[in-house]
């Protein structure tokens, strides 16, 4: 049954969706009809293995299972790798290796390198800036006008983002951003957020509006409301919910797959600036990404303060689209 059902269009086992944007074929009522048979990525589900200079397990934190009563994770990670075997990890490892090497030595070429110990040690000093208006802005700010010496120390550069002018206008950025998340051809392609009851909703940008859809296991559509995105503002965070997204910044700050996010930005733009002014815009952008998730599920809700269970589904929205951003390195 299995070979009437996989896509000819992508390279390798790929199982076509229901109604072209619904459910994997063999799911029925929310429950895999193949279990027991589940291709790979199925199985390893909510564990990522990530592979770069080293190899890193990735918890999926949009998955709804995470923390309840069943296998642990580290479980699940310790089989994956002892699946694939010590001698395909070494190879996995060493073409990956050399990946980053040709970057560490572009950006030594281009005199934008940082190490990546000071990245993140950078990323950890300024915890308290990912979570602040002010603060989010002078990262910003500071990605697009710093002047970063290469191989800057982590304090210095800490120094630096701190006295910069925070010019950049986050609420703007978070609501352009925010709307054109939803403004995408195909609804196979926008993002899905599994509710408190398990219902997928899926938000898409019409006209002027962001048209909240539950979608059913055969890719059929309910339209359930219409919202104004320009009446979705950045909400307030109590002191729980500052944390528990301080927690999540530093979960994204030690993601071997983010620096490689970040390493991609850099040769993308053509090492035409320092590598820590890439890595700490793009962790600010995530973080104001998550801030505005957050807040607009909220605002569905009219609430008027964000807590920990706000910034929870607003992880529940994000982590998925965080961990598929392109990277070098791969996910095997």
């Amino acid at each position: 049954m299995t070979d009437r059902h996989i896509s000819p269009d992508v390279r390798g086992a790929a199982i076509k969706l229901k109604g072209a944007h619904g459910s994997c074929y063999f799911l029925q009522d929310k429950r895999c009809r193949i279990y027991n048979d589940r291709p790979h990525f199925c199985r390893a589900f909510p564990v990522n293995v990530f592979v770069g200079w080293r190899i890193q397990l990735n918890a999926n934190l949009s998955c709804r299972g995470i923390g309840l009563p069943g296998e642990s994770l580290e479980d699940i990670g310790n089989d994956l790798l002892n699946g694939f075997g010590q001698e395909r990890l070494a190879s996995e490892t060493a073409t990956a290796g050399r990946v980053f090497s040709d970057f560490i030595r572009n950006c030594r070429d281009a005199a934008v390198s940082q190490s990546f110990t000071s990245l993140r040690e950078t990323g950890k000093l300024l915890g308290d800036e990912l979570v602040d208006p002010l603060g989010l802005s002078r990262l910003l700010t500071y990605a697009e006008t710093g002047r970063t010496a290469q191989n800057s120390p982590a304090r210095d550069i800490v120094k630096r983002v701190r006295r910069t002018d925070p010019e950049a206008n986050i609420e703007e950025r978070a609501l352009i951003d925010g709307t054109e998340l939803f403004d995408l051809p195909d609804l196979s392609l926008l993002p899905v957020y599994v509710d408190e009851q398990l219902t997928w909703r899926i938000y898409r940008l019409v006209g002027k509006e962001i048209v909240e859809y539950a979608l059913a296991e055969d890719g059929k559509i309910d339209e359930r409301l219409r919202t104004d995105p320009s009446n979705v503002e950045l909400i307030t965070m109590n002191g729980g919910a500052k944390a528990a997204m301080k927690d999540y910044v530093g979960t994204v700050n030690s993601r071997d797959c983010f620096l490689g996010h970040a390493a991609y930005l850099c040769d993308s733009e053509n090492y035409d600036f320092n590598f820590a002014q890439v890595y700490l815009g793009a962790l600010a952008n995530n973080a104001l990404d998550l801030w505005w998730r957050s807040s607009f599920l909220a605002h569905l809700k009219s609430k008027d303060e964000l807590g920990p269970a706000e910034i929870r589904e607003g992880l529940v929205f994000f982590d998925m689209d965080l961990l598929d951003l392109p990277t070098i390195g791969a996910f095997i």
